[in-house]
């Protein structure tokens, strides 16, 4: 690696306080035991992973944010956000990422994105303020080396040139989503291409969640799940209205059928902003559109990712909104994913008993249809972990590692939330859990990286020591320069929190040995890139 980004190593780590003992080098020479390495960088106690390196900030402004009750602020930055700074995408979070073999392009789907608003350059204190909201935005880029960053080539725009959601959230008020059903935003969960020998090469699509509100303690409803698609390379996309799966069938279904219905042309339409505006014929319409709706009601589908599964099948992973539940999967080929009654649901395997509640895992029972998806709805194990448990999971992607021999399921492990107020508990992790075939069962969890509840004093790292680790100026790299640059200690209510767990595997090195995941940093709300080296 570069000096710089070694450099960045030291700054991340001790910015965030992530599972680590010491932050002294971030090139580990020790053995790696029950410890880890004797002096790397951020790394944790999984025997599996050898070393995590911090690589860059790659979203985010330079805006100064309040981070303690004394008003004391730090700085940041990405040189995206340099490059594109007339879109003045300031404020962001994911970043799912899909390649097009046809196209040479590597798309990142990020979710909801603010600008700012300033009339002075940051350092004259001004405050942060809300200028305009993306529901998501995209990304485009040919880097393919992560080791020094990841670099953007261009983000998705509109007719007119300007940066641009690739579909558009309602964005309506919080209470008139949650007394009338309304949506709020759009959050895109992932992408993929057609593969070449396939009908449909180098299509692109794109699953998303229509958010109805956001409550708290990680908690968020959705109206349904949906898809796009594009077949000019993402230039422009339209409405796979078949792909629609419902979170419910009985609250405000009646305009979450509509909403559904909709062309990306109407997705910022608010003029329908009650069910009593719909009238018979326009259900009658997205009855059309969306034949059998109430039948395709399974909350497990809610937010959807996409894996190839490099069998003639496109595994869609599921799980249920918010950060409260596990993921379950369908399958569908490739020739038949626009025809919803084609997916086939996992509901376990043959051979299961009380003694093997798993059964055969190269045996598994797919169910299609209507009846498959009705029939995952209370199949405990339906889950693709371990165990059948519907553990909790967040922001979470796929992919195949050669060096392990396994497919990767990559996510968020909340935290458990203190009596729903949204306060963040030990432990929060992202990790990952493996399998020998991409519908599980997936096993143990193997940390990449965790983060300690923030002391008043410091950031706690879990053995003993406490680490007055505290505000920073950023370099041009979006990390902090030096431990020496220290303005204030971090609030344990100011904290940075960490979620995320975007890899893909055009992102490897040495067959899997080593790959890049992007993580978004809550407190700072903007994403980071990591290296992972496993051991």
């Amino acid at each position: 690696m570069k000096k710089h980004v070694k450099a960045l190593a030291l700054s991340l780590c001790c910015l965030m306080g992530l599972a680590t003992v010491a932050c002294s080098n971030p090139t580990p020479t020790g053995p790696v035991g029950p410890t880890g390495p004797k002096d790397g960088s951020i790394y944790t106690k999984d025997a599996v992973i050898y070393d995590v390196d911090a690589i860059e900030m790659i979203t985010g402004d330079a805006l100064d944010r309040t981070i303690d009750d004394n008003g004391n602020k730090f700085r940041y930055m990405s040189r995206n956000y340099l490059k594109f700074k007339d879109d003045d995408l300031a404020g962001t979070d994911n970043g799912h990422m899909f390649y097009s073999e046809k196209y040479q392009k590597m798309f990142l789907l990020f979710g909801d994105t603010y600008t700012s608003n300033r009339s002075g350059e940051s350092e004259s204190g001004e405050d942060y303020t809300l200028r305009e909201w993306l529901s998501n935005f995209m990304a485009i880029t040919t880097d393919m080396d992560l080791n020094d960053g990841l670099e953007f080539d261009d983000v998705h725009r509109d007719a007119n040139g300007k940066a641009a959601a690739i579909i558009e959230g309602k964005h309506f008020e919080v209470s008139d989503c949650v007394a009338n059903g309304l949506e709020r935003t759009k959050i895109n969960q992932g992408g993929i291409e057609v593969p070449k020998g396939y009908a449909g090469y180098g299509t692109l699509y794109s699953f998303y969640e229509s958010v109805r509100n956001f409550g708290t303690g990680g908690t968020w409803r959705v109206n349904y799940q949906g898809a796009i698609k594009s077949t000019d390379g993402g230039v422009t996309w339209e409405r796979v209205h078949d792909l629609t799966w419902f979170d419910t069938a009985t609250n405000k279904f009646k305009y979450c059928l509509y909403s559904a219905a909709e062309e990306v042309s109407q997705a910022t339409d608010i003029s329908i902003t009650s069910e009593s505006q719909i009238t018979d014929q326009m259900i009658a319409e997205a009855r059309e559109k969306i034949p059998n709706a109430e039948q395709r009601v399974n909350p497990y589908f809610d937010q959807c990712y996409p894996l190839d599964g490099k069998d003639g099948y496109m595994y869609l992973f599921g799980r249920a909104s918010g950060r409260q539940h596990g993921i379950k999967v369908a399958r569908v080929t490739w020739d038949n994913i626009e025809k919803f009654e084609e997916y086939e649901y996992y509901c376990g395997n043959e051979g299961a008993t009380s003694a093997k509640p798993y059964g055969d895992m190269s045996k598994p029972i797919w169910k299609k249809g209507y009846e498959g998806l009705k029939a995952i709805n209370n199949h405990e194990v339906g889950y693709v972990f371990a165990h059948g448990q519907d553990e909790v999971t967040s922001s979470f992607s796929a992919m195949y590692n050669e060096y392990l021999g396994k497919w990767m399921i990559v996510y968020y492990q909340p935290p458990n939330f203190a009596s729903g107020n949204n306060v963040f508990m030990s432990p929060q992790k992202v990790g990952f859990r493996l399998s020998d075939v991409p519908w599980g069962n997936y096993g143990k969890f193997h940390t990449i990286m965790e983060q300690d509840f923030f002391a008043p004093e410091g950031v706690n790292t879990g053995d003993g020591d406490i680490l007055e680790f505290k505000g920073y100026d950023f370099d041009e790299k979006g990390f902090a320069q030096n431990e020496n640059d220290i303005a204030s200690s971090f609030k344990s209510n100011k904290a940075i929190k960490l979620y995320g767990g975007f890899v893909h595997e055009k992102y490897q090195e040495e067959n899997g040995k080593i790959f890049y995941i992007i993580i978004t940093l809550d407190g700072i709300y903007n994403s980071a890139l990591f290296r992972v080296t496993l051991n």
